[in-house]
């Protein structure tokens, strides 16, 4: 029997009415499982007037479906939405895992709204909704500089059908800037400034994709190959403590090295030694949470110097594995 999870539901609990108006005042809608065998929630927090973020984060072993909305119809608004998809398959929008997609259009006046996830997937999913007019203040004059139908979309003054839709990469950096914000050390006005810092930066980043369009990575890659590609990320998932070589790696996929470095660069837009390392990152964050110590931690993801381990951290997250755990601690 499938999960459920619904956002009017938890809305209509709250006494506070003004709490979807808040700035720096994150809501979070855990997922409730009798079993224990799911876990995960549903997070929004806005930075700014105009300016918010929705994280979706599951681990799932039943079917999850996610009821969305305010449960109240709204005046139709431009609405502008950077989805990233770190892990998992978003099918209501059709983007795969690793892509991300940008969408420009006019509401329909309600904001509800169904959402699947399947059972077996672990979902990250990092959402940016940008008021048009904030939109306009940021980009400033170089709104003419992207294509006319996303123009049309944030300038027009009365609804129309027209929509702005890109899907592209989640590209490293995007990665890296996201896993910042997740694993932010910092609290209070500083961790508020910092996540808008670096949702600013996803939203250049994306703009720059925007401006400067891309063929799809898989463009050009047989079906088969995108599969098999999938399959290596899955096993690096798996097996990130002791990893087989590229030679081996390449062997249990049924491609030749060659063709699965340069499949995996087009598919997820950064290298295999790349995604490896930024499992092992999200793996080390977790056990520094539970204030593990650096060295079993750094044993914990297959690193034989802690030493090592404490300066890939300090470069992916911008904080020492110690500073980040003593954050966490406070």
């Amino acid at each position: 029997m499938p999960l459920f999870l619904s956002v009017p539901d938890f809305l209509s609990q709250q006494t506070d009415t003004s709490l979807l108006e808040a700035t720096w005042q994150p809501w979070t809608i855990p997922l409730v499982d009798a079993t224990g065998r799911s876990h995960g929630y549903r997070q929004g927090v806005n930075l700014r007037s105009g300016l918010n973020v929705l994280i979706d984060d599951y681990t799932l072993q039943e079917d999850l479906i996610v009821e969305i909305g305010s449960g109240n119809p709204h005046e139709p608004e431009v609405g502008l939405e950077m989805s990233f998809m770190l892990s998992g398959h978003n099918r209501n929008e059709g983007v795969q895992t690793q892509h991300s997609f940008f969408d420009a259009s006019w509401g329909d006046g309600t904001k509800d709204g169904w959402a699947y996830w399947q059972a077996g997937e672990q979902v990250l999913k990092f959402d940016i909704h940008i008021d048009a007019a904030l939109f306009e203040t940021l980009v400033g004059e170089q709104l003419q500089a992207l294509p006319a139908p996303l123009q049309q979309v944030v300038q027009g003054s009365q609804p129309f059908e027209e929509q702005f839709w890109q899907v592209g990469a989640t590209t490293a950096p995007m990665r890296s800037a996201i896993h910042q914000i997740l694993h932010c050390p910092y609290q209070g006005l500083t961790r508020w400034l910092y996540w808008e810092s670096k949702v600013i930066e996803l939203i250049a980043l994306r703009l720059e994709q925007v401006s400067k369009p891309q063929p799809l990575w898989v463009i050009g890659l047989p079906a088969e190959d995108v599969d098999r590609i999938y399959y290596a990320s899955d096993i690096l998932r798996q097996c990130f403590v002791d990893p087989p070589s590229l030679l081996e790696l390449a062997r249990l996929i049924g491609l030749n090295d060659r063709k699965l470095k340069e499949g995996f660069r087009q598919v997820f837009g950064t290298t295999v030694f790349g995604y490896l390392n930024q499992q092992r990152m999200e793996k080390a964050c977790q056990l520094l949470k539970q204030q593990q110590s650096v060295a079993a931690v750094a044993a914990a993801i297959g690193y034989a110097s802690p030493t090592t381990f404490s300066g890939t951290f300090r470069r992916q997250f911008g904080v020492s594995p110690k500073g980040y755990q003593l954050a966490k601690r406070r």
